[in-house]
C-alpha cells in the first residue's frame, strides 16, 4: 500500500508541474518576443537613417548609415559633373551666323567701283577668354561677293563685275558689356577664294575671266553687336582688307594693270548661340 500511495502522490506531483512549466516557458517565450520591438525602436530612434523607405535594411542602424554615406557620394558626384558640363557649356558656345552687306575696293586706281553686294553664313565658336567678358570669336563662313564697275572713257563706257565665293575665317576679340546688353569687337580676317568669274565690257565687245583675282586676302575686322537674349545677338561688322584681291599677273585688261583692289565691307548679321 505504501508503493500505491507514493505513486498516487508522484503521478500528482507530475500533474501540478506541467501547467506551471508551461506557464515559465510561456513566459519566456513572450520576453524573447519582445525584444525585436525594443531593437526595432532603438533602430528608428538612432537617427543616422533619412527617413527613406528605398532601402531594404531601413531598420538596420549598420546598413541605414552605410546606405546613407553611398547616397550622399552618389549625388556629390553626379552633382561635381553637372556643374563641370555646366561650366564647359557656358565655357564654351556652339553657333550659327547669317549675314548680308555691302562692298567695294579701296587702294590704287581702284576709282570707278561702285558698290556691290554679298551674303552668307556659317558657324561660330564663342569661348571665354581669361579676363571677364572678354572671349575669342573665331567663324568659318562661306559669303559670296558681287563687285560692280563702271569707268567713263568720254568716247566710250568700260564695265566689269567679279563673282566670287569665298571662304573666311575671322577671329575676333570681344569684350561684352553685361550691363548695356552690347559688345565690341577687334581681329583679323582671312578668305580664301574657293572660285570666281569675271566680265569686262569696252567698246571692243565682252570678255570673260580678264580680271583675274588672288587666292587669298587678309585683313582687319571690327564688330559692334547687342544681345536681343543671351542667345541671340546681332552684330555689324567692317573689314578692311590688307591684300589686294586683283592677280597683276594673270590680270589681261589694262585698265587694271597699276590698280590695287583692297576690299572694304560692311555687312549686318544674326548670331545664334546654342
Amino acid at each position: 500500500m505504501d508503493l500505491k500511495r507514493l505513486s498516487v502522490v508522484f503521478a500528482m506531483a507530475l500533474a501540478f508541474s506541467v501547467p506551471a512549466m508551461a506557464q515559465d516557458n510561456s513566459s519566456d517565450d513572450d520576453g524573447w518576443v519582445s525584444s525585436p520591438s525594443t531593437e526595432s525602436s532603438s533602430g528608428n530612434e538612432a537617427g543616422s537613417y533619412d527617413g527613406s523607405t528605398d532601402s531594404e535594411f531601413a531598420n538596420d542602424e549598420e546598413y541605414a548609415s552605410a546606405y546613407a554615406r553611398y547616397k550622399a557620394e552618389t549625388t556629390k558626384k553626379s552633382e561635381i559633373n553637372r556643374l563641370r558640363n555646366e561650366g564647359f557649356q557656358r565655357a564654351v558656345l556652339l553657333g550659327i551666323r547669317v549675314q548680308g552687306g555691302i562692298n567695294t575696293f579701296f587702294g590704287e586706281n581702284s576709282d570707278g567701283w561702285k558698290i556691290g553686294y554679298q551674303g552668307g553664313g556659317g558657324l561660330l565658336l564663342k569661348m571665354n577668354f581669361m579676363v571677364k567678358n572678354l572671349s575669342l570669336v573665331p567663324e568659318l563662313t562661306f559669303n559670296y561677293r558681287h563687285y560692280s564697275y563702271e569707268q567713263d572713257m568720254d568716247a566710250y563706257t568700260n564695265e566689269a563685275s567679279i563673282d566670287i565665293m569665298m571662304f573666311e575665317i575671322p577671329v575676333i576679340f570681344r569684350y561684352t558689356f553685361e550691363d548695356y546688353n552690347f559688345y565690341v569687337g577687334l581681329g583679323l580676317n582671312m578668305g580664301l577664294k574657293l572660285n570666281g568669274s569675271s566680265e569686262f565690257k569696252t567698246s571692243g565687245g565682252k570678255r570673260e575671266n580678264t580680271v583675274a583675282t588672288s587666292g587669298m586676302e587678309v585683313g582687319g575686322a571690327f564688330d559692334l553687336g547687342y544681345m536681343l537674349t543671351r542667345w541671340v545677338s546681332v552684330n555689324v561688322r567692317v573689314v578692311q582688307c590688307f591684300t589686294s584681291l586683283l592677280n597683276k599677273t594673270l590680270v589681261a585688261e589694262e585698265a587694271f594693270y597699276d590698280s590695287s583692289l583692297n576690299t572694304f565691307y560692311t555687312t549686318l548679321g544674326m548670331n545664334f548661340l546654342f
